[in-house]
């Protein structure tokens, strides 16, 4: 089964419904309408279901976008990605994946 990894901050959002995307850097391929394995740390919290891909660049990300994502800002979203990626540039291509926790 397929894995989708996260820092164990984001784990509370999650299973609250609070976020139900992730923005991952580059162009990345998920499979849609099939349930993935959520885990943080190594273990799983959860299991859900991709519901849809996007793909834009950074610079395209909206507040609707940060929401989605679990913040409450575009800024405060863009802040963590780039703690967590590092240096990111506007152009460069990001992967948005919604989707929906099954069981948790």
């Amino acid at each position: 089964m397929e894995k989708i990894n996260f820092d164990a901050e984001f784990v509370d959002r999650i299973i609250s419904g609070e976020k139900i995307t992730t923005v991952r850097r580059g162009i990345k391929s998920y499979p849609v309408g099939r349930i993935v394995e959520l885990t943080a740390n190594g273990e799983r919290f959860a299991l859900a279901k991709v519901k849809k891909v996007v793909i834009k660049r950074l610079k395209e990300l909206t507040e609707e976008d940060a929401r989605r994502d679990g913040f409450e800002s575009r800024d405060a979203l863009l802040s963590t990605l780039k703690r967590i990626y590092g240096e990111i540039k506007d152009e460069e291509f990001v992967t948005v994946v919604h989707f929906e926790v099954v069981k948790s």
